[in-house]
C-alpha cells in the first residue's frame, strides 16, 4: 500500500525552505561565513523563515487543521493572512470560515 501526499508540491517546497534554512543558519557563525555578512546572511534567513511559516500554516489548513491548532502567535506577531491566501489560492483550494477559528 503506497502513502499518497496530499499537496506535493506545496510540501516540496516546504522541504526545499527547510533545506535551505538548514544551509544558511551555521553560516553565521564567523569562520564558516565566506564572503557574506552577517547581514547578507541573516536577511536570507529571514526571508525563507518567513516564507516557510506561512506556507506551513497554509499547508496545515489545506490538509484540514484549524489555525489554533497550528500556532498561537503573539499579537505583535500575527501572520499575513493574504499572503497565505495567496498560498491557498496558488495550490488550488480557498479558505473556508472553519478554519478561521481563534480560541
Amino acid at each position: 500500500m503506497s502513502k499518497t501526499t496530499r499537496y506535493p508540491k506545496l510540501k516540496g517546497e516546504l522541504k526545499e525552505l527547510a533545506k535551505e534554512l538548514k544551509y544558511w543558519k551555521p553560516k553565521r557563525k564567523f569562520d564558516k561565513r565566506g564572503n557574506y555578512t552577517l547581514y547578507q546572511i541573516n536577511a536570507h534567513i529571514w526571508k525563507r523563515k518567513y516564507e516557510f511559516r506561512h506556507k506551513h500554516i497554509a499547508y496545515c489548513q489545506l490538509r484540514g487543521r484549524l489555525r489554533w491548532e497550528i500556532e498561537k502567535p503573539a499579537l505583535d506577531n500575527l501572520p499575513k493572512e493574504k499572503y497565505i491566501e495567496e498560498i491557498m489560492s496558488k495550490h488550488g483550494e480557498t479558505l473556508c470560515a472553519s478554519t478561521q477559528k481563534s480560541v
